[in-house]
C-alpha cells in the first residue's frame, strides 16, 4: 500500500478530498472526472509515483477506468510510467516539467486559433467591421497570447531554475 500520505493504514481524507476537487475542477473544463482525480492524486501523493493497485485502492476506481485513464494521460505528456527494480508492476508519476509543456501545447493551439481567425477574416474581407469585429477580437486576442506567452515561459523557467539554486 502507499506509504508516506497515509493516515492509519490509509490516505488523509483532505488529500483524497483534495483529489475530488481537482477531478471536478477537470470534469468543468470537459475532460472526464477520473482524469482530474487520478493528476490530483499524483500531486500530492507520497511516494511521488504510484500504482494502478493504488490509484484503484484511494480512488475507488474500476482497473480499467484506471487504466484508460494513466494511458490518455501519458498521452497528454503529464504522467510518465516508470518501473522500479526487482517489481512487476508499472507506476505513475507526474512528469517534470509537464505543466510548461501543457502551456507550450496551448501555445501551438493559440496559433492554430489565430490562422483560422485569419482565414475568416480573410472570407469576411468585403463585409462591414461589425461584421468582422468577433473575428478581430479573436484575432488580436490569439495573437497578443502568441506574442507574450514565449516569454512568460521563458521567464517562469529562469525563476524556478534561479529558485532551485
Amino acid at each position: 500500500m502507499i506509504e508516506g500520505a497515509m493516515e492509519n493504514g490509509g490516505p488523509t481524507e483532505e488529500l483524497v478530498s483534495f483529489a475530488d476537487e481537482v477531478g471536478l475542477f477537470y470534469e468543468d473544463l470537459g475532460l472526464p472526472r477520473a482524469w482530474g482525480r487520478l493528476l490530483g492524486w499524483l500531486l500530492v501523493c507520497e511516494p511521488d509515483f504510484q500504482c494502478a493497485e493504488d490509484f484503484a485502492n484511494v480512488l475507488h476506481g474500476s482497473r480499467g477506468s484506471v487504466s484508460m485513464t494513466t494511458r490518455a494521460l501519458i498521452r497528454s505528456g503529464m504522467v510518465e510510467r516508470r518501473t522500479l527494480r526487482g517489481d512487476r508492476r508499472t507506476y505513475y508519476r507526474i512528469r517534470p516539467d509537464s505543466w510548461t509543456t501543457v502551456l507550450e501545447e496551448q501555445q501551438r493551439s493559440t496559433k492554430r486559433l489565430r490562422t483560422l481567425a485569419e482565414r475568416g477574416l480573410e472570407l469576411l474581407k468585403d463585409e462591414p467591421p461589425q461584421r468582422r469585429q468577433r473575428l478581430d477580437e479573436l484575432h488580436s486576442l490569439m495573437a497578443f497570447f502568441e506574442r507574450e506567452l514565449p516569454a512568460l515561459i521563458d521567464d517562469w523557467r529562469r525563476q524556478r531554475d534561479s529558485e532551485l539554486q
